[in-house]
């Protein structure tokens, strides 16, 4: 890791994200006090960098209100640029639709920059662009030969305007859709195609929220990755790390999120996630996540004793065709983030405290319809639920049989 500072360098003991995105549909109705908040949350956390997604969709407060909180908190801002959702099916595909959509980028950049970085120049550090390419869409060099092309669109008119600030861009991969080393030398190909250089962000997501890799094939994924920016000096290389879970739209316990950064932190320059402020922070989720992140920040180690188990589970038929799972809580059930219940084995649901914004209205449950059951034996079906704590720690199963 490469720390903006003396001091951070002495307080850096273990990977750790610098930075947070954040989107801005989560804070188009925060107000300064809100925001100043939350900038709190991510300086106790040891953050400095922000990216704040989109926000030409919402209007120009919630940048201003980012802007001017960030100044004061001293926060470098990552500003989105311009998004529409029909990226998905025609990004790679429709090359009118591809630069037009560059040039409103620049007209929004020209707007954003003279409105906004004279007033705010400490905040306003860079542009974020909000297109996400990954390698199913983007699977050949003619793709990426369409997107740099695009991308120099707007490159060329920041520099020509005298808007040209750090550009972060985050792709992501899927290891179902092709091999690394493939993905890595398109990028490669691209950073040497195009104005993308010195002080530029190349900051791929980890894929591993989302799916699209797992634990043991990220070192594979960012070694290759770490190969194809070195291509182009003065380049960056951060890790986007996901501390969420696509099965569940939930948080990832604490332990699943460090490990991610352990791995990344071999082939990266900095670190930042999506999302600290949507997944741990206080002004969105159960406080006991940002304490238990900060207690390894400052120890370099989580707490490694997990919670006590539910108190009691069992089985209901429902119809001729259904169980009704129910648990009672763990009797520590202040210390517990989760429940995750099996069959036979296999992870079948999970439940976890909850997000204000994003999360499910009805909380963290504890019980689990389990339908069709008639597809396999029901009979002899083994269910087994265990808690889980802030840290990602689990309990002993319970299991209860079905005759």
């Amino acid at each position: 890791m490469h720390p903006d500072s003396q001091h951070d360098k002495q307080m850096i003991t273990v990977p750790k994200a610098d930075g947070t995105f954040i989107q801005a549909d989560m804070v188009k109705n925060w107000d300064e006090d809100k925001w100043m908040k939350e900038f709190s949350y991510l300086s106790e956390a040891q953050m400095h960098y922000l990216v704040l997604a989109a926000p030409d969709k919402l209007g120009r407060g919630v940048v201003e209100m980012c802007l001017k909180t960030a100044q004061k908190c001293g926060f470098k801002v990552f500003l989105g640029i311009q998004y529409d959702d029909a990226w998905w099916k025609k990004g790679s595909r429709d090359r009118d639709w591809l630069f037009e959509q560059m040039r409103i980028g620049c007209r929004i950049a020209d707007s954003l920059y003279g409105k906004y970085h004279d007033i705010y120049p400490d905040a306003f550090y860079g542009w974020y662009f909000a297109y996400e390419v990954d390698n199913a869409k983007f699977n050949s060099r003619s793709k990426f030969a369409l997107f740099a092309e695009a991308l120099d669109i707007l490159l060329e008119h920041l520099r020509e305007n005298g808007h040209r600030l750090p550009v972060m861009l985050s792709p992501f991969m899927r290891s179902a859709f092709g091999r690394a080393k493939d993905y890595a030398a398109n990028w490669a190909w691209l950073f040497n195609a195009t104005e993308l250089g010195e002080g530029d962000v190349f900051c791929p997501q980890d894929s591993v929220g989302g799916g699209g890799l797992k634990l043991n094939e990220l070192d594979k994924w960012f070694g290759q990755l770490r190969k194809a920016v070195d291509t182009k000096p003065g380049l960056q290389f951060w890790a986007n790390t996901e501390n969420f879970d696509h099965r569940f739209w939930s948080s990832a316990p604490l332990k699943r999120f460090l490990k991610q950064m352990e791995i990344v932190s071999r082939h990266v320059d900095k670190i930042v996630t999506f999302s600290y402020s949507h997944y741990y922070s206080p002004n969105n989720i159960d406080k006991r996540l940002h304490e238990t992140y900060l207690s390894y920040l400052k120890t370099g180690r989580l707490p490694e004793e997990g919670p006590k188990p539910p108190a009691k589970l069992a089985v209901k038929r429902t119809g001729v065709n259904g169980h009704r799972i129910i648990w009672q809580a763990a009797e520590d059930q202040e210390g517990v983030f989760g429940y995750e219940l099996f069959r036979n084995g296999r992870k079948i649901f999970a439940t976890y405290e909850q997000r204000r914004y994003g999360g499910k209205p009805q909380g963290m449950t504890n019980s689990f319809a389990d339908r069709n059951v008639l597809k396999w034996r029901p009979w002899g079906t083994v269910y087994e639920v265990r808690a889980v704590d802030f840290a990602g720690n689990t309990s002993k199963k319970i299991k209860a049989r079905v005759f």
